[in-house]
C-alpha cells in the first residue's frame, strides 16, 4: 500500500513539474531572444493563451510545432552547408589538378629550354666570334644572356668584343646580376 501512495506522488510530482516547465513564460522568452532572426511563429487555433499585455504562454503542442520548424531551419541549414562544403571541396581538388598540371608543364618547359639554350650555346661557341657576335646582336637580351652564361669565359669575352657596345653592356649588366642572384641564392640554400 505506501508503495502505490509514493509511486502516485512521484507521477503527480512528475506531472505537476512539466505543467510548470512547459508553462513557464520566461522560458518562452528566453527562447525568443535566443532567435531573434526567426519569424514569428502563429501557433494554430484558439490554444494560445494571454496572461499579461505583453506575455504569452504556448501549449505543449505549439511548443512541439515551434520546436519541429527550428529543426526543420537547421536541417536546411545544414544541408546548405553540406553542399557548399562538396563545392569547396570539389574546387580545391581541381585547383590542385591545375596546379600540379602547370608545376609538369613547367618543368617540362624547363627541360626543353634548356635543352635549346645548351644547343645554341654549342651552335655559337663553334662559330667565329665576329660571326657569333653579328648573330647575338639580334637576339633578344634575355636569350643572348642565357647563351653567354652557358659559355666559357673566353668564348663569351671574344663574341661581347664584336657586339654593338650598347647591347654588350647591356648583357654585361644582365650577367652580373644574374650572377649576383645565382652566388646569393647559392649562399642563403648552403649556408657555411
Amino acid at each position: 500500500m505506501k508503495t502505490k501512495i509514493i509511486l502516485s506522488l512521484v507521477v503527480l510530482n512528475i506531472l505537476v513539474g512539466s505543467l510548470i516547465f512547459f508553462m513557464n513564460p520566461a522560458r518562452v522568452e528566453a527562447e525568443n531572444a535566443l532567435a531573434p532572426a526567426a519569424p514569428a511563429v502563429q501557433p494554430p487555433g484558439p490554444a494560445r493563451n494571454v496572461q499579461n499585455a505583453d506575455r504569452e504562454v504556448f501549449t505543449p503542442a505549439d511548443r512541439l510545432e515551434i520546436v519541429r520548424q527550428k529543426e526543420e531551419r537547421l536541417a536546411a541549414r545544414e544541408a546548405e552547408l553540406k553542399e557548399l562544403e562538396r563545392q569547396v571541396s570539389e574546387r580545391i581538388r581541381r585547383l590542385e589538378e591545375i596546379h600540379s598540371a602547370i608545376r609538369n608543364d613547367l618543368a617540362a618547359y624547363r627541360v626543353v629550354s634548356g635543352d635549346r639554350i645548351k644547343h645554341l650555346v654549342k651552335i655559337y661557341s663553334s662559330m667565329k666570334p665576329n660571326a657569333a657576335a653579328s648573330l647575338m646582336n639580334n637576339l633578344e637580351t634575355d636569350v643572348a644572356v642565357e647563351v653567354f652564361l652557358g659559355m666559357k669565359g673566353d668564348v663569351a669575352g671574344g663574341i661581347l668584343s664584336y657586339m654593338e657596345p650598347a647591347k654588350a653592356a647591356l648583357i654585361t649588366q644582365r650577367l652580373v646580376s644574374y650572377r649576383g642572384m645565382t652566388s646569393a641564392s647559392r649562399g642563403e640554400e648552403n649556408p657555411q
